[in-house]
């Protein structure tokens, strides 16, 4: 009896790599001083929630015991990020892109060429 092997599905790479990035913003601006005290808050303020043992959903309930943690941590994320200044998070941001190699999005400039020969540059 021959077993073949199914393909194991891989998550998009796009989220994870997303996922990163958000994590490390997160990170940068909690280290910023010029981020004031309340906003800072918010992240160790969900992830007492998500230790503390009691919950909206129960744990004991298995999956749906961690909806409600996951929940919060996005949800104070996500305050988080909006209650940041925000020319403060877009200069984090446009740092992270350079540091991941990525060119700026607001550094772009549309055009177009053409490509000369040899031949054309020479008769002109």
């Amino acid at each position: 009896m021959s077993q073949e092997r199914k393909p194991v599905p891989v998550p998009d790479r796009g989220v994870i790599a997303q996922t990163v990035r958000t994590l490390r913003l997160v990170w940068r601006l909690l280290h910023d001083s010029r981020v004031s005290t309340f906003p800072k808050l918010i992240i160790p303020a969900a992830v007492v929630y998500t230790l503390f043992p009691i919950d909206v959903l129960p744990d004991v309930i298995l999956g749906l015991g961690q909806l409600d943690d996951i929940g919060v941590i996005m949800l104070s994320i996500a305050m988080f990020l909006e209650f940041c200044p925000r020319a403060i998070v877009e200069e984090h941001r446009r740092r992270l892109e350079a540091e991941d190699g990525k060119p700026p999005h607001d550094n772009v400039i549309d055009g177009s060429y053409r490509v000369v020969s040899d031949d054309e540059r020479r008769s002109s």
